[in-house]
């Protein structure tokens, strides 16, 4: 997806009219720094739609005390580099005083700048132990080290002996390297492993190691970029049948289910699921604008923006004071069900977090 075209879909989806605007006032500006370009653009894109929504329904309802909120968009390419120049440019150019980020690595090289700048930033990483030395930086996402522990009992009663990883060259990707060599060796499965590179689209190489090896099962990142859309196809059409499992829940976003097609099915992905039963009024207002019920992360992004609504009413426009609300939030409801309370490690509690397979192209849940 080149630059011209994703933003031109992010302007577009973000002119939908809201319901009504009254606020009338100078906006409150939120940086949002994703990637609209690369192979993570597609489905954050769709996150994204939830961050617009919400700040259509937030300015709808008369704004922040008569301030409308309006986001800054600026594209990370997916890069490190690219996080802390798009990160400069909404706080120094636009001078915002919150942001909504995502991807580790971006998240990672963007931390010291939010400690230094004491601008807060929130996101939807899901790699535990990330925030251990930041004070502005926070997520709304379950780890996906909430969901390995419940595997792990599973693939002991199913009988795995060898596994294969296809894990994502990342940041996230080599931290998940550690603990899935270290859980499946605790259960005396064996393990190897082939990283992929995100920017790449041909893993037939890795692929045959892992024919060599016989698996029962293989591991990818699970962040939904179309190289393990990519990796997932090459698996099965070179004809290795065994369980595919991602740390990640993806599935539930439209662009990924929709690029995999009949390769979804059976495939086991880690997280949280978007009961559109729970959250009937947000997944209704989702599906009348995009067309389809909205992914769990999108229900997170809307989140977070509220969370920062919420926060600028307390205590004012100040990162500092934002900062605040958001390291000592408690008990705020969710759009994705039940509240929201941020913890000691800049993680919000998650209780519904667990494990999936697509049966018959619905997740179905195999924790308990």
């Amino acid at each position: 997806m080149n630059r011209a075209r994703a933003t031109a879909i992010v302007a577009a989806f973000a002119a939908v009219p809201p319901l009504a605007v009254r606020a009338q006032a100078a906006p409150y500006k939120i940086g949002v720094t994703y990637p609209l370009t690369g192979p993570f653009a597609p489905a954050f894109s769709d996150y994204l739609k939830g961050a617009v929504i919400s700040v259509q329904d937030v300015n709808a309802a008369g704004g922040v005390k008569g301030h409308p909120l309006q986001l800054v968009i600026e594209d990370t390419l997916g890069t490190p580099q690219g996080g802390i120049a798009a990160m400069r440019k909404v706080t120094q150019v636009d001078g915002v005083q919150c942001i909504v980020t995502i991807l580790t690595n971006v998240v990672t090289a963007q931390i010291p700048l939010a400690d230094e700048t004491k601008i807060p930033t929130m996101s939807t990483v899901e790699t535990p132990g990330l925030f251990a030395k930041s004070e502005y930086s926070f997520s709304h996402a379950p780890t996906w080290g909430l969901t390995l522990p419940m595997m792990v009992p599973y693939w002991k009663a199913y009988g795995v002996k060898r596994a294969f990883g296809m894990l994502t060259n990342n940041a996230i990707g080599l931290q998940q390297s550690t603990a899935v060599r270290d859980a499946l060796t605790s259960i005396g499965v064996q393990y190897e492993e082939g990283l992929i590179d995100a920017t790449q689209t041909d893993f037939r190489g890795t692929v045959a190691r892992a024919i060599d090896m016989k698996p029962d099962i293989i591991l990818l990142t699970g962040q939904g970029g179309q190289h393990e859309i990519a990796a997932i196809k090459q698996i099965r059409e070179m004809g290795v049948r065994a369980q595919i499992w991602n740390l990640g829940q993806n599935f539930t976003s439209g662009p990924y289910r929709t690029a995999l097609g009949p390769y979804s099915e059976g495939l086991y992905y880690g997280g949280v699921y978007l009961d559109p039963n729970a959250s009937p009024v947000f997944a209704k207002r989702y599906k009348s604008v995009v067309g389809y019920v909205p992914a769990y992360a999108a229900g997170e992004v809307y989140d977070i923006i509220r969370i920062y609504a919420a926060a600028i009413a307390k205590g004012g426009y100040s990162g500092p004071a934002i900062r605040e609300f958001v390291a000592t939030l408690h008990g705020m409801p969710s759009v994705l069900g039940g509240t929201i309370t941020m913890g000691p490690d800049h993680f919000t509690k998650f209780t519904s977090a667990g494990f999936f397979q697509v049966r018959s192209g619905k997740l179905v849940r195999l924790s308990s």
